[in-house]
């Protein structure tokens, strides 16, 4: 019968296991190597008995918890393929996504049951999955090419993009960055960011493939996050700016143990970096995305002092080039489109070979973001890419939220976009033209847009505007209704 054990030893051949080691800690339980493979092969059976085959692209909608680590493995045991969804989301973008990928099984924890549809899936108690049913037996052939993971990402259309991640994706990012955090088994990663997101699933994979303790706080809520920090002292942990802000704002210094925090997820103000360096925190800015399996430069906190506005260096082997609308690279200090070589790219969008291509062209990834490279080979992003909108840590695409409110019938127009902001790295704005006599209240909008996109979405800006700029082709001009708020 194969093991956790022996699949960690494919992800990582170097990795010393011993059975009594502690790897996993939560707020009710701890597990080691031996409890875990345990755990693992009666879970696979259990959900051997509806039907999962290999190949199933299975749901996953939970917060954080020793459960949900638990069910990734058994899924990769049974050959099975873990999608990891968005529980901010609302029901019916929830439905979306599964519909699209077809996912027939959810694991689901209680307080998110109600957000998946019942009618052709089976939704499945991830914090039920207890039952003492025995061993499994799943003869799995490791393949690193397989796919691993898809997460969900928010792009230019309507349609969901489904990004495919590979073992070898995966494997290949966690060594990369193991280049600059060099982890030891004496390293406790904090899982300080949702399982959902590649940043913080990240957490979860890096620790699992180095032998780290991985800590699962009880939940996200700031308060939880400086518990335990102040606890379980963690070497190792990542952030978004909001979670960032929150530390600071509460004057939290961090445990003396803290070897390095990682701050990603979008726009990062150089004064919030300064002032959380101030208080102790070794922060270092990081730049990457789901579709590069995470982070592929870094800007160290020596290095920040030198190079402030820059998101670092990439590391080796990641590469970063600058092109211009023809596809010509361009030289240092010209800004284009940053595109990234990496052996730690997405296999692509799954069920959407068009975007795909557009993107994943001559081994090279196409961000969307506008930047520029310096004669040290320092990044510097400019713009972040326009169909994206990056808020708290979450990537919300403009249209789906001019779409909401278009469906409001009192508006004419609309125009969403992204502001800096200290807080959340960007905060969605709209500029809205009203239909002729029909005013309205702003709160008005946001109870309509509630049950219709998820509440991170909703615009925390809103401008009444007589009309928007546009050009003599009539696309709305951003650069100028990004001033609104100036």
């Amino acid at each position: 019968m194969k093991s956790v054990q022996n699949f960690l030893e494919k992800l990582n051949p170097k990795l010393r296991i011993f059975d009594n080691k502690t790897i996993i800690i939560s707020e009710y339980e701890r597990f080691t190597y031996k409890a875990l493979n345990e755990k693992v092969n009666t879970v696979s059976k259990y959900l051997n008995t509806f039907g999962i085959i290999a190949g199933d692209r299975v749901g996953i909608a939970s917060d954080n918890s020793i459960n949900y680590v638990i069910s990734i493995f058994a899924l990769w045991m049974m050959d099975a393929v873990p999608v990891p969804i968005n529980i901010k989301l609302s029901a019916s973008e929830i439905k979306t996504k599964l519909m699209h990928l077809g996912c027939k099984i959810v694991l689901v924890d209680y307080a998110n049951r109600k957000k998946i549809p019942s009618k052709g899936i089976d939704r499945l108690n991830i914090n039920l999955l207890d039952l003492n049913l025995g061993g499994a037996s799943f003869d799995y052939k490791f393949n690193p090419n397989k796919t691993a993971l898809i997460l969900f990402t928010s792009g230019s259309s309507g349609k969901p993009k489904a990004v495919e991640l590979s073992f070898s994706s995966l494997i290949n990012s966690a060594k990369i960055g193991n280049e600059f955090l060099n982890q030891t088994r004496d390293d406790r990663w904090l899982a300080s960011l949702p399982f959902y997101h590649i940043g913080g699933f990240s957490i979860f994979f890096r620790a699992l493939m180095f032998g780290t303790v991985l800590i699962i706080p009880p939940d996200l809520k700031i308060e939880s996050l400086i518990e335990e920090i102040q606890s379980h002292r963690p070497t190792l942990t990542s952030l978004v700016s909001t979670q960032m802000k929150q530390l600071i704002d509460n004057k939290i210094k961090p445990n003396d143990e803290l070897r390095h925090v990682l701050l990603g997820g979008g726009f990062i103000s150089s004064n919030l970096m300064r002032e959380a360096l101030q208080l102790g925190w070794k922060v270092c800015k990081v730049y990457g995305s789901t579709e590069t399996s995470s982070f592929v430069t870094v800007l160290s906190t020596d290095e920040f002092t030198l190079k402030p506005e820059s998101v670092g260096k990439p590391i080796h082997p990641n590469e970063v080039f600058i092109f211009n609308e023809e596809g010509n690279e361009l030289p240092v200090n010209t800004e284009g489109e940053v595109a990234v070589k990496s052996p730690a790219l997405m296999k692509g969008y799954l069920l959407d070979d068009e975007t795909t291509k557009q993107k994943l062209r001559n081994g090279l990834y196409f961000t969307g973001d506008i930047g520029y490279k310096d004669e040290d080979e320092y990044l510097y992003v400019v713009n972040r890419r326009s169909d994206l909108i990056v808020s708290g840590g979450e990537n919300v695409n403009p249209a789906e939220v001019e779409e909401a409110i278009m469906k409001f019938p009192k508006v004419k127009e609309v125009c969403a976009f992204g502001i800096d902001d200290v807080t959340w790295g960007q905060k969605i704005a709209a500029a809205i033209v009203p239909k002729q006599n029909q005013q309205f209240k702003i709160d008005e909008l946001k109870d309509f847009m509630k049950d219709k996109i998820a509440s991170f979405k909703i615009p925390k800006e809103i401008y009444f505007v007589d009309e928007l700029p546009r050009t003599e082709l009539g696309k709305v001009r951003k650069e100028f209704i990004t001033k609104l708020n100036s």
